[in-house]
């Protein structure tokens, strides 16, 4: 108790000392940014802002833990504590208030919060409100922005920026992103970043080709327009002059630096400020001849890969640069913020160049495009998405729930969920210690959260007698594992539907064969009984054996945000269901009798011959540019097929109709189903990839999933998703800013980040052909009339990108090769006009996307009752809302929120023009939406649900001068709020709103 009196003596005398004596402390709001204090400037020299930054990777070579408190030193050579980073800037910025920094990461700062006591707490409260740290991007991670979905964007950035709300406040709210490591940048997360109510973006990485032209045109800084469909859309942006984000070359003074210290003391022997100070001019001449000869701005980032752990060597060294510039003729130097250099630069009213694509792919070096890593890992990319359904569903049932639960039990979901988007979590770009500390983090946080969903699910169906449900998901389903079907007998399966419409939902069920009671809400249900893809042998978990069959039946129909129960009973250990068969099959698909692979598809009335196969790049292994974790670099640019290919059995049932191939080779273990949902619109390609053959070549492989269309021309066009929403255009062998050298790597220059789908068209055919998938690949088309996407990567070397591990991921045993299992999703209409169902093909994918994406959760429960027995103790349906909602507009969020009230978020999920008929604004009534919830208020807040709109329209906006220049768009749809809450959705537009 005294020592805490003491500490709190102490911090009273140094906030005094900072409020008299801290010359940065001004009154005049021109020199503010939020609450962040900028530094006085010198018009008459070039204005250099020195940005005090810690780049701290929430996993990489170690675990997050790990990093944090400074723990397993071997991995990375030297002690790195997150914990301490942020301790000693704290004490150094408190000892001088010209000192800056910066904080990014929620997750890091989160946890050191927790483990303060009130007086480190309030000093970096202090800190902020000061203007001393800025609060850059706020996410729970620094998100990657290739491999992420939007909505898992949108979450571990709301998630963050709540945590800031709640511990320091209003001046915490960031104003710019701080994306300075994620390997290529994309258009969607601009467009977030806006809606988010930021007016910049900063980064380092980018195409060396690109940064070259950028710097000859003295480009650096633009203008980023991110969205074609969203009104005010634009972002300034900014891109370091280094190429990178750390210090420059000998200016590292960090515990983890080798580089000098400056001796200002003119009776050292050791006086080295001069030179010093001519050091850093040849440095800043060099920066300064990448921008415009009347520059009067330059950022420097003064910082890098954890650094700052003893903060008082960086700041003591800079603030002596500082001072030996203070009479230089050309340079002035000051600490300073990214909003800071932001506001100087707008402040010049330049004029910008336009963005209007993204910056994708990435290439640093020669023959070294960072495309690796779409697919790198591509279980955890799977686990990942699988993760994101559960905790949209969880946070719904939470909400819906009659008694309002503790969502704390939802906390570890929303922060293990966070800490994957991180760009070496998802990516697959981490050590694989890290890979399965994330594993282990995501699994206890589902597990977590399910605990309670039984008693929700059994309240919502109005259970009695108490009956409850004792229901969680099965999460080894990819292997034909699940106790709960595969050892009852009678067991029950609820299907939760997050979505804002209607779905069927095909449920697949590993059992032993047999014959089964399929009973729901609408009687009893067809069902098929189908043996499993494969065997499944090399599995090795104690006390699961992987199933011989699975049960396939249809979840018709499960209401918008709503429930449905089935009843199951196996009546018979005989099958007699499905049968296998060589008739021919319906004619959706068809497969050659002597290839045994794809040769024809008929959908939406339109009948190509297709042919898919499987092929492998044989990886590149030189020392300085070969396949690893991050990059793609192919030995040649055609890929060597799987063969032969054979025809394991053909089934035809109730429900579906589908067939089994197997490769038969020594390179992988690869088997795959073709399947045809009856009275559906698709087909589904379910495969299975593994134990990748690395020896008996000495070379990695990787492995690709290939479509051939014949008499198909897409005049080498081809279009993939921005994070699954805007689509972007690719033309082979082109970039839309600058040029490249095409046969330097022809094959990775054209791959990109394909999140959701992959589109090619005929336009002279009027045919669209699409490819969707269920987790991040990286994919191209690189002939007129194919695609490929890539399925799976192992490889014998590493790509020196600092990971220092090569990707040669095992399962069970070292002498087994990771199997990964997903699947395909082929679609095909008009390119123009309707098809018969009235919608376009974009809008089809649209809306068939999201019901990919945000399956509908299924959790299993044993029970001893008959079906009879249990529809008398509880229904077997419910729906959350009034009525369904439009297909065009979901409800991208629901969950509680602080106190009583909820947070909703409502989206517009087509682009302008892609549908004459659901391109359309559209008025939702938010009063009338929920069932149970009775609305008293609506506030309507900024994407990140912390800035209410009726303050952060009230915040200045930065407008720029553009080269083109761009007329400002009309905004039509209407902002306001009906009396009766009802609120119009434009296209790609996205409202959030707190509800009480």
């Amino acid at each position: 108790m005294v020592l805490r009196m003491i500490k709190k003596v102490v911090f009273v005398l140094v906030v005094s000392s900072i409020a008299v004596d801290g010359k940065a402390i001004r009154n005049d709001d021109k020199d503010k940014v939020g609450c962040v204090v900028c530094h006085p400037l010198d018009e008459n020299k070039i204005n250099i802002h020195l940005i005090p930054h810690s780049h701290d990777d929430v996993g990489w070579l170690k675990t997050v833990d790990e990093y944090f408190y400074g723990l397993n030193t071997e991995a990375v050579g030297r002690t790195i504590s997150v914990h301490n980073i942020i301790s000693s800037v704290v004490q150094e910025l408190l000892r001088n208030p010209d000192r800056r920094f910066i904080q990014v990461e929620t997750s890091f700062f989160y946890k050191w919060w927790q483990e303060q006591d009130e007086y480190m707490r309030s000093s970096f409260k202090y800190l902020v409100d000061n203007g001393q740290i800025e609060i850059a991007s706020a996410g729970w991670a620094m998100n990657d922005e290739a491999c992420t979905n939007y909505q898992s964007t949108i979450d571990q950035f709301t998630l963050g920026l709540r945590k800031i709300e709640e511990t320091v406040g209003k001046c915490g709210r960031p104003v710019v992103g701080w994306q300075i490591d994620p390997f290529g940048h994309s258009r969607e997360h601009a467009s977030i970043l806006v809606q988010l109510g930021y007016s910049a973006l900063f980064f380092a990485r980018l195409d060396r080709e690109d940064f070259k032209k950028r710097c000859s045109e003295h480009n650096l800084d633009f203008v980023w327009k991110s969205s074609d469909s969203l009104d005010d859309s634009n972002i300034f942006g900014s891109i370091f002059p280094d190429y990178s984000y750390n210090n420059p070359t000998n200016f590292c003074w960090d515990i983890a630096c080798g580089d000098d210290q400056i001796v200002d003391n003119p009776d050292s022997v050791l006086y080295n400020i001069n030179q010093k100070v001519e050091e850093f001019t040849t440095v800043l001449d060099k920066y300064a001849s990448y921008y415009d000869k009347n520059i009067k701005n330059i950022l420097v980032t003064m910082g890098g890969d954890f650094l700052y752990q003893s903060a008082g060597f960086n700041y003591e060294n800079m603030d002596k640069l500082i001072r030996g510039f203070k009479n230089h003729t050309k340079y002035n130097l000051v600490y300073s913020t990214p909003s800071c250099y932001m506001k100087a630069v707008h402040d010049t009213n330049p004029s910008l160049q336009l963005k209007t694509d993204d910056f994708f792919p990435y290439s640093d070096y020669p023959h070294a495009f960072w495309g690796g890593y779409f697919t790198s890992r591509p279980n955890i990319k799977r686990f990942e998405r699988a993760g994101h359904n559960i905790l949209q569903a969880t946070k719904q049932l939470y909400a819906f729930n009659k008694d309002r639960i503790d969502d704390r039990q939802i906390y570890d979901l929303k922060y293990a969920m966070g800490i994957l988007q991180h760009h070496d979590a998802i990516t697959g770009t981490e050590r694989q210690t890290v890979t399965d500390d994330y594993v282990r983090i995501l699994t206890a946080a589902i597990r977590k959260a399910e605990d309670p969903v039984g008693e929700i699910v059994s309240n919502l169906l109005n259970a009695k007698n108490n009956v409850k449900l004792d229901l969680s998901s099965c999460l080894l389903t990819n292997f034909s594992i699940c106790s709960t079907s595969q050892n009852n007998d009678r067991f029950v399966v609820a299907v939760y539907n997050p979505l804002a419409w209607k779905t069927t939902h095909y449920l697949r069920l590993p059992v032993e064969g047999g014959q089964y009671l399929v009973n729901g809400p609408d009687g009893q249900e067809p069902y098929d009984v189908i043996e499993s893809l494969s065997t499944f042998d090399f599995v090795d978990i104690k006390g699961e054996k992987p199933s011989s069959h699975e049960l396939i039946f249809a979840a018709k129909d499960v209401p918008a945000m709503g429930l449905k129960l089935y009843h199951i009973e196996k009546i018979s250990s005989t099958s007699t269901n499905s049968r296998e068969t060589n008739k021919q099959l319906s004619g959706v698909f068809e497969i050659d009798e002597n290839s045994n692979l794809l040769k024809r598809v008929t959908l939406n009335n339109i009948t190509l011959d297709v042919n898919q196969n499987f092929y492998f790049y044989k990886s590149a292994s030189d020392f300085d540019s070969s396949s690893g974790a991050y990059l793609f670099r192919p030995a040649s640019s055609t890929p060597t097929p799987f063969s032969p290919a054979h025809l394991m059995r053909v089934f035809t049932g109730n429900l579906v109709e589908e067939i089994h191939q197997k490769w038969e080779n020594e390179n992988a273990d690869i088997y795959q189903s073709i399947r045809y949902y009856k009275n559906e619109n698709y087909l589904e390609f379910n495969w299975l990839v593994g134990n990748i053959n690395i020896y008996n070549s000495n070379m990695g492989k990787e492995v690709i999933s290939r479509f051939e269309i014949s008499n198909f021309d897409n005049k080498n066009i081809f279009y993939t998703d921005s994070n699954g929403r805007q689509m972007m255009k690719r033309i082979k062998d082109e970039r839309f800013d600058y040029k490249y050298n095409v046969t330097e790597e022809p094959i990775a220059s054209n791959y990109y980040p394909v999140t959701s789908k992959i589109v090619m068209k005929d336009e002279e055919k009027n045919i669209q052909v699409t490819l969707l998938n269920d987790r991040s690949q990286g994919g191209s088309s690189l002939d007129k009339n194919q695609f490929e996407l890539m399925v799976h990567r192992r490889l014998t070397m590493d790509d020196e990108r600092g990971v220092g591990e090569i990707l040669d991921e095992s399962e069970f045993s070292l002498s087994i090769g990771m199997y990964a299992r997903g699947s395909h999703y082929l679609m095909v209409g008009k390119t123009q006009g309707a098809n018969e169902n009235g919608k376009t093909t974009s809008a089809e994918e649209r809306i068939f996307a999201h019901k990919t994406l945000l399956q509908p959760f299924v959790g299993l429960s044993p029970t001893d009752m008959t079906f009879e027995e249990l529809e008398k103790q509880i229904d077997f349906q419910y729906s959350a809302l009034q009525a369904e909602l439009p297909e065009n507009i979901n409800i991208l969020s629901f969950e509680q929120w602080v106190d009583n009230s909820y947070l909703l978020r409502l989206e517009h999920i087509l682009e302008k023009e892609e549908d004459p008929k659901l391109s359309k604004e559209v008025t939702v009534n938010i009063k009338n939406l929920f069932k149970n919830i009775a609305i008293s208020e609506i506030t309507e807040t900024t994407l990140g649900a912390n800035v209410p709109l009726s303050e952060f329209s009230k915040t200045p906006r930065f407008e720029w001068n553009t080269l083109p220049k761009i007329t400002s768009q009309s905004s039509t749809s209407n902002k306001l709020i009906g009396e009766d809450g009802s609120v119009t959705l434009n296209p790609m537009e996205i409202r959030t709103f707190i509800i009480s």
